[in-house]
């Protein structure tokens, strides 16, 4: 039986569920995103599954009510994360002059990650959940590892350069998510 490997983009995924279950104003909670049946759902049939999620760190700041908050809810989930067996890798999280909010390193720590882990023989598939473009370099190099890649994202907002580098491609639409979140963030 085929090994499997799952490399998770925290946020890029994030925003695409959102994007998925969005409707009539509602939203869900990632906190109530159930990843470990999702990830077993989404590697049939491979029994042997290793699942990574990468994202950037929020810096908690003193007497900053959001911070904070932002905070205490990322701990929250790194630690519902990693009691369901899901490796967790932080990247940073930098503020632009504009004000805005960008994180820094995570789409590398995957590229490096899904090669190093192809070199080590650790897996035969890895399913990439993240519609960077910047991780076409990594799913090719993987590839010519012979090991397969299978891009896995949404309609709205598909990579076509990521569709186009790897063997495969699943699309999740929202009656795909929706048994993964308590019926009433749907």
């Amino acid at each position: 039986m085929a090994r499997a490997s799952i490399f998770i983009d925290g946020s890029n995924f994030y925003f695409k569920l959102k994007e998925l279950t969005h409707r009539g104003g509602g939203a869900y909670r990632l906190l109530d995103f159930q990843f470990g049946k999702f990830t077993q759902w989404l590697a049939v049939p491979h029994q042997s599954i290793k699942v990574y999620y990468y994202l950037g760190a929020v810096k908690q700041i003193r007497g900053n009510e959001k911070s904070e908050t932002l905070y205490a809810d990322q701990q929250k989930l790194i630690r519902r994360l990693q009691a369901q067996r899901i490796v967790v890798t932080l990247g940073h999280i930098i503020r632009h002059p504009d004000g805005s909010f960008h994180e820094k390193g995570v789409d590398v720590r995957i590229a490096v990650e899904m090669i190093r882990y192809a070199r080590l023989n650790a897996y035969d598939i890895a399913y990439l959940l993240s519609s960077d473009t910047d991780l076409v370099p990594a799913v090719e190099e993987v590839r010519s590892l012979n090991k397969k890649v299978q891009y896995v994202g949404i309609p709205k907002g598909q990579s076509f350069g990521l569709t186009v580098a790897a063997d495969d491609v699943r699309l999740l639409r929202p009656e795909d998510i929706a048994q993964f979140l308590p019926s009433s963030a749907i």
